[in-house]
């Protein structure tokens, strides 16, 4: 815990994302991670490989870029950086922890940037008025990649900013952020369909809370937004009991892919 507070306390961070737990979130998954680290490995695994794989079926290599790098635990950075001129790490910010995985790799680069565009302004929202913000059309930074990766970011991308709202503001209903999650998931799809290189997906599609063999509760993280990809799918035991609850268990079902729609569109077997 001390180690946790330290982190927080000296990380730089933008006072936005701060107050509304980014910093606080990431640090948590590092520490989950560290606890669970050996109960993670399979999902890790699945990722770095199909990562890999849509790396090695990408027709060019000039430039990789990573959505959602974090700490970089499901992420084959040295094979992204053996195989590609450019890596690009894209996400809103990276611990020390990260950037240190990267020395000694010259050509990969670090973008602390805001995937959704509206967290700020969620942050102004709340604090100052005016309308609920939503992403405007728009693509993705770094768009001459010939390899983009979501890695696990999808179902996160509106998860802080719904929880912001509803913590600190009692002018929207459940129904106006659950739609306000949908167009987040839904805005960064369509950024994704936009690439013309090879995009590499992976998401959980069910989170299910559980108590040993019997599934007690199921939810859909992605709010009803239907995702175009056919591939592996693999459980992620994420938080076995006590880490959550004492009395359950929650575990993640994901899925991941591929596509190049410069050539035929594809997907992991």
């Amino acid at each position: 815990m001390l180690a946790e507070w330290l982190t927080y306390l000296t990380t730089p961070c933008p006072r936005h994302l701060r107050e509304m737990g980014y910093l606080r979130e990431l640090i948590a998954l590092r520490a989950r991670y560290r606890r669970r680290r050996r109960g993670w490995t399979k999902h890790l695994d699945q990722c770095r490989g199909l990562i890999a794989e849509a790396a090695r079926a990408s027709t060019r290599r000039r430039k990789a870029v990573v959505l959602g790098s974090g700490l970089l635990h499901d992420i084959p950075l040295a094979d992204l950086g053996c195989l590609f001129g450019e890596v690009v790490l894209v996400d809103l910010m990276h611990l020390r922890a990260a950037r240190r995985k990267a020395r000694g790799l010259a050509n990969v680069r670090f973008l602390d940037h805001d995937l959704t565009g509206v967290v700020k302004a969620v942050h102004a929202h709340v604090n100052g008025g005016g309308p609920l913000p939503l992403p405007a059309a728009g693509g993705l930074p770094e768009d001459d990649a010939d390899l983009v990766v979501s890695a696990n970011i999808l179902s996160q991308l509106p998860l802080l900013p719904a929880q912001y709202l509803e913590r600190q503001s009692r002018r929207h209903s459940g129904q106006e952020i659950a739609d306000f999650s949908r167009a987040l998931i839904q805005h960064h799809l369509a950024a994704l369909a936009d690439v013309s290189g090879t995009v590499c997906l992976i998401t959980e599609v069910d989170r299910q809370i559980r108590d040993g063999g019997k599934t007690l509760r199921s939810e859909d993280p992605l709010h009803g937004v239907p995702i175009p990809l056919k591939g592996k799918e693999w459980i992620w035991d994420i938080a076995p009991r006590p880490e959550m609850d004492g009395a359950y268990d929650l575990r993640y079902r994901v899925i991941g892919g591929y596509w190049n729609f410069r050539n035929s569109t594809r997907a992991a077997p």
